[in-house]
């Protein structure tokens, strides 16, 4: 069983990462990091694929560019988070909070997004192909140009969401709340 990392053993890490001049990437592939206080860390570029990071306050944080695919961000707070071009295939968001996160570009295809809160989140052109997005807070989110071909957004609410350009083949839309005040939505 691998060794639970701190806080302060994280913080030690990212601030080892970009001494001087240089920076390299955080490997942290499988770490167990629940729980964790990174809010406002630079992780940009980490690696934290099959990573635990449930519950984890990640407020404010940078992982733009940065590789979570099959991780576990369960609960995790991830508020006003830098995730422009994040790849979270196959990741676990149920009940996460992404408020006003950056999701540009990133890749969410297969995620479970159940119960998520995405109020004001940017996910322009962002991949949620095939993802399961039921019951989640699409609050004025931006959603163009985005693939949500075969996702679901069964129950989740649109209210004054962007929709613009959106591709959505095979979108599953049952019970789908405040479609006719959403921009662009041409679901059921």
């Amino acid at each position: 069983m691998g060794r639970v990392l701190t806080d302060r053993d994280l913080w030690l890490l990212i601030a080892q990462s970009s001494v001087a001049d240089m920076y390299r990437p955080l490997n942290l592939r499988g770490a167990n990091l629940e729980g964790a206080n990174l809010s406002g860390a630079d992780l940009s570029g980490a690696n934290l694929s099959k990573s635990n990071l449930s519950g984890a306050i990640l407020k404010g944080i940078n992982l733009s560019g940065a590789y979570l695919a099959d991780t576990i961000l369960t609960n995790a707070d991830l508020s006003d988070a830098n995730l422009d071009g994040i790849v979270l295939e196959y990741a676990d968001l149920r009940g996460s909070i992404l408020r006003k996160a950056d999701l540009t570009d990133a890749r969410l295809n297969r995620a479970i997004l159940t119960k998520a809160d995405l109020v004001e989140a940017d996910l322009n052109r962002a991949d949620l192909s095939q993802s399961k997005m039921d019951h989640a807070d699409l609050t004025r989110a931006k959603l163009e140009k985005t693939n949500l071909s075969g996702a679901d957004l069964s129950y989740a609410d649109i209210f004054e969401a962007i929709f613009t350009k959106t591709y959505m083949n095979d979108t599953k839309t049952r019970g789908i709340k405040n479609s006719e005040r959403a921009k662009g939505f041409k679901g059921k």
